[in-house]
């Protein structure tokens, strides 16, 4: 049977790599995962290549895309195994298969391709006219259609959450990442949303397991923990899509699991009985992204129909319910300046969120706010896509500085308005640690109140996308468990692939 090695260069379960994995596992191939902490390269490979693998994976986003076009072409000149490149970025550009390496670009969902490269790699047939993958051969590109199919998820098996727990720091996690659907209603200009559900067909992309179906994944998966599961955080993009299935899935919820949880509220009609329903079921968080204080940037430039009558309405609702709540900020939007932003901080007192959570524009491709006029105009030449929104502006825009430090101080200037003016005067200043570490004590409150990871999570996160920049030599990735070794007796002959 096969065997597949899926990649990632940051500590987080990937749902979809669980799900295609799980697939795969039923189909009797063998999957493993593996970390590159980008600071130990040849680790990385000599873990790859005692796997002996037939294909390996990289799920990508557009931050981790040039990390993963180096990675493919080591894994082809050491292992020369089949590359496959998945996820949003390789969706919305996939002409990346056009990059040395590159073997396969997944077009969309990957559970069904990818069980369809495995058997046809078992078998030893040939693989390029697998729909929902564009494929390199050596007369050319063969670019097949998407999968006329999208995936049913009440009828894929659980997420292969043992795939990951060969790490310690998922293994004795007592906090959990998990997923209801696939999707997002919404059209918001700076997400990539919209052009998925434009390529998939809207009505059909956006979906969400049964509420029966998703009560026996999260009773299924935190009775198969090593650990005990002490905290939930729902990741989808919006935690229901119909207060009919909110009302059956938190009604079931009270009822057979009861852990606290946090998720992504939806902007819409909903009575107050609903939120109190959250609340009694065990929402004790949520994130309430209505991204920034001037509700004409909100609905003109970022397309989210949302008003400040309706955020104000809402946001009273949850503290009546004492639900905690996570409002947003967007900083280096087009337009933008420094005065604007903290005229803005009277209404997001109004809101009064629990914490305010700032992010910087980074104008991924495909995102309809990336096609702005304005947005353009301001390109930098040549940077990269920082692989946090929290490091540094990415437009060039007027007071480029001082908004860079407004950011990292924007929620201490809220909550506590008689520091205001002397953060607000500080920004004059090119005095980067200080701002660096009032963002990193106000942000470590935030990783505990609303995800609740360990402190060991959080200082390997400390050490992945903050020291790791910044120190000279290589070490390994400290406190994320054993990682793969190959197995000690015998050896697996390899396909012939000529």
């Amino acid at each position: 049977m096969a065997r597949v090695a899926f990649c990632q260069n940051v500590m987080v379960e990937q749902m979809g790599v669980m799900c295609v994995s799980a697939v795969l596992k039923d189909a009797g191939h063998t999957t493993e995962i593996f970390f590159d902490d980008q600071r130990r390269p040849d680790r990385f490979m000599k873990e790859l290549a005692d796997f002996e693998p037939d294909i390996v994976a990289f799920s990508i986003l557009t931050p981790s895309a040039p990390w993963a076009l180096q990675m493919v072409k080591r894994v082809k000149q050491e292992i020369d195994a089949i590359t496959v490149l998945g996820n949003v970025h390789a969706i919305v550009c996939p002409a990346i298969i056009e990059e040395p390496g590159v073997d396969i670009v997944c077009l969309g969902e990957g559970e069904f391709p990818m069980r369809d490269l495995c058997a046809r790699i078992d078998a030893g047939e040939e693989y390029s006219s697998i729909d929902g993958f564009w494929v390199k051969t050596d007369t050319g590109i063969v670019k097949n259609p998407m999968c006329a199919e999208l995936v049913d998820l009440d009828a894929m098996p659980f997420h292969d959450r043992p795939l990951y727990d060969k790490y310690g720091f998922f293994r004795h996690s007592h906090y959990l990442r998990l997923v209801l659907g696939r999707g997002c209603p919404f059209r918001c200009a700076f997400c990539t949303n919209p052009v998925l559900a434009d390529k998939y067909g809207r009505k059909r992309y956006v979906r969400k397991l049964s509420p029966e179906r998703a009560i026996a994944e999260i009773d299924h998966t935190i009775r198969s923990r090593p650990a005990k599961v002490k905290f939930i955080f729902f990741a989808d993009e919006v935690f229901w899509v119909t207060n009919a299935w909110l009302r059956e899935f938190c009604t079931l919820y009270k009822e057979r699991i009861r852990i606290p949880f946090c998720a992504a509220f939806r902007f819409g009609p909903i009575a107050e009985e609903d939120v109190q329903l959250m609340a009694e079921a065990g929402c004790k968080a949520v994130s309430f992204a209505f991204e920034t204080g001037d509700e004409k940037q909100r609905r003109e430039l970022m397309n989210k129909n949302v008003s400040d009558e309706l955020i104000l309405e809402l946001s009273g609702l949850l503290r009546k319910c004492n639900i905690s709540y996570c409002a947003s900020a967007f900083f280096g939007l087009p337009g933008d300046t420094f005065d604007d932003h903290i005229q803005r901080l009277a209404f997001y007192r109004k809101t009064n969120p629990t914490y305010l959570w700032t992010t910087f524009f980074q104008p991924y491709p495909g995102t309809p706010l990336s096609e702005h006029p304005e947005v353009k105009k301001a390109l930098p030449e040549a940077k990269a896509f920082e692989a946090t929104f929290h490091g540094d502006m990415y437009l060039d825009l007027p007071d480029r500085e001082r908004l860079v430090a407004l950011k990292k101080v924007y929620f201490l200037c809220m909550k506590l308005p008689w520091l205001e003016p002397l953060l607000v005067w500080l920004t004059r200043y090119r005095i980067p640690l200080l701002f660096d570490f009032l963002f990193f004590l106000h942000f470590t409150y935030y990783v505990f109140v609303f995800e609740r990871v360990s402190p060991i999570q959080w200082l390997v996160h400390l050490k992945v996308f903050a020291l790791n920049p910044l120190l000279q030599e290589h070490s390994s990735l400290q406190n994320t468990g054993k990682p793969y070794e190959a197995p000690q007796r015998g050896s697996r002959k390899r396909p012939d692939r000529d």
